[in-house]
């Protein structure tokens, strides 16, 4: 009985040899971890020598800042601040203070050829708003009724009131008259400073 041998010429790979696989991609995860590791370090440096470059120049800033607050002269400045004070104390007072004298120059303005007042007061009320009182007399009732018109359309005087109008013994009609001022006419400020600047 004869026997058979099988031959083959093509060589059979050794199946169970991946050892060069394994280390190959074990060797690239070590790479890339290196990599990201000396990444890290470099951020982490980088942002230590951020922080520190920036405290250096606080550092710095609040040096030239105490240098700059001891170069200032206190006593100068305490000066200024006392005469800044005084200023607007100064505009306070001015812008509360008052002038009659536009007062007259408002009724001689706005008063009628045939009225005429015999005594006048003026008054400061508490509020800043001044009044005045007159008492007068006219020719006619149409006189004086056209002088009512005439303040009436005036802005500078407020609730302007005639009363007790009354014929006297020798047919003139007397009167008298009240009235708030508008503050703006008594200003002193505005007396005094030219129309010019006022209209700005």
């Amino acid at each position: 009985m004869d026997t058979k041998f099988q031959t083959s010429f093509i060589p059979k790979k050794n199946v169970g040899d991946k050892s060069h696989i394994g280390a190959s991609s074990m060797s690239i995860f070590m790479l890339v971890a290196i990599i990201i590791f000396i990444l890290t370090l470099s951020v982490a440096g980088g942002v230590f020598l951020y922080k520190k470059s920036l405290i250096n120049k606080i550092k710095i800033i609040d040096t030239n800042l105490v240098k700059a607050k001891n170069s200032f002269d206190v006593e100068l400045i305490e000066r200024i601040k006392t005469l800044n004070r005084r200023i607007e104390s100064s505009k306070k007072l001015l812008d509360a203070h008052t002038a009659v004298s536009p007062v007259f120059d408002l009724l001689e303005n706005e008063t009628l050829a045939t009225i005429r007042f015999d005594s006048f007061t003026y008054e400061l009320k508490d509020d800043g708003v001044p009044s005045i009182r007159l008492s007068g007399q006219g020719k006619y009732f149409t006189s004086v009724a056209l002088q009512s018109d005439i303040f009436g359309n005036d802005k500078a005087f407020k609730n302007p009131i005639f009363s007790d109008l009354n014929p006297d013994l020798i047919g003139n009609i007397v009167f008298k008259f009240s009235a708030n001022i508008d503050p703006k006419v008594v200003s002193y400020k505005n007396v005094f400073t030219p129309k010019e600047k006022q209209n700005r």
